[in-house]
């Protein structure tokens, strides 16, 4: 190669070299090959970038946070508020429940099977996070849903606002009545419930029924529906034979005269003014 092919070859290269390391990409690779600790433009752009957008969603996060939990839009277990999620769950294990959802809600709420003898559905099978939402609800007590409407997942609307007790039910709140954790009856329901629409026999007589003493209505009524009058749960004696055992009652020398006589017609089934709750009509 003669002397002027060598130069031209060399301004030649010297071209190409130039335009190939115009470019941040190639540049950084020339650079980088020839020189050590060039630094390489986009990794500190993404680390930019990234910390920035990092920060920022944190802050406004935060601020959202604030701002809904400042103006009541929702309620935050406290455990999610305070960012405590290894109280609950297993970071070992993808994030999951550490324990059964009973277990998890007995380390800080009441067991209520201690305290209840009739444990509503959810409660019993522990599960507690078809009516509660674990993290944040904007309703009170963390529920997933408001009023009936909660209630209506699971039980039947149709069959309950059918009842003589709930037709007239309107939007009243079930838990009014009912105790949405349990209860010492079958129905849950309420101490004294039942006298938001009843006579409140603890105030009319001296001396009451068991059932009504305990404010277990239950013992002889349903509170839904039911083929009988009054909504009770039996038909006549049979009722009262429930808790009263037949033959001592037949032994007692008063009824053996009357054998056939229904129970009521001699005894008021709620209280009166006697021990052995007779009738006025009878006492008279």
């Amino acid at each position: 190669m003669d002397k002027r092919n060598y130069v031209s070859y060399l301004l030649v290269t010297a071209v190409a070299l130039l335009f190939w390391t115009c470019a941040p990409k190639y540049s950084y690779r020339v650079k980088s090959f020839l020189f050590d600790g060039v630094p390489n433009p986009y990794e500190v752009k993404v680390s930019v970038i990234t910390d920035s957008i990092l920060k920022e969603d944190s802050i406004s996060s935060k601020n959202s946070i604030a701002k809904k939990i400042a103006r009541n839009e929702f309620n935050l277990h406290e455990p999610y508020r305070e960012r405590k999620c290894a109280t609950c769950h297993d970071r070992n294990n993808m994030g999951k429940p550490k324990m059964s959802i009973i277990a998890l809600c007995a380390q800080c709420h009441d067991d209520f099977s201690q305290e209840y003898e009739v444990l509503h559905g959810p409660v019993a099978t522990g599960n507690c996070t078809i009516c509660h939402n674990p993290h944040q609800s904007k309703l009170n007590s963390l529920l997933q849903q408001d009023g009936q409407e909660l209630c209506f997942k699971c039980h039947d609307a149709n069959f309950t606002e059918s009842s003589t007790i709930h037709k007239d039910i309107k939007d009243t709140n079930c838990t009014e009545c009912h105790n949405p954790h349990g209860g010492n009856n079958n129905f849950n329901l309420q101490t004294e419930s039942c006298y938001q629409c009843h006579d409140n026999f603890k105030k009319e007589y001296k001396f009451l029924h068991g059932p009504v003493a305990s404010s277990d209505c239950s013992q002889c009524h349903t509170s839904h529906n039911t083929g009988t009058p009054k909504l009770l749960v039996e038909q006549g004696d049979k009722l009262c034979y429930q808790c009263h055992n037949i033959l001592d009652v037949k032994r007692n020398e008063h009824h053996q005269k009357i054998a056939q006589s229904s129970c009521l017609s001699c005894h008021n089934p709620h209280g009166e003014r006697n021990h052995n709750l007779l009738n006025k009509q009878i006492v008279n």
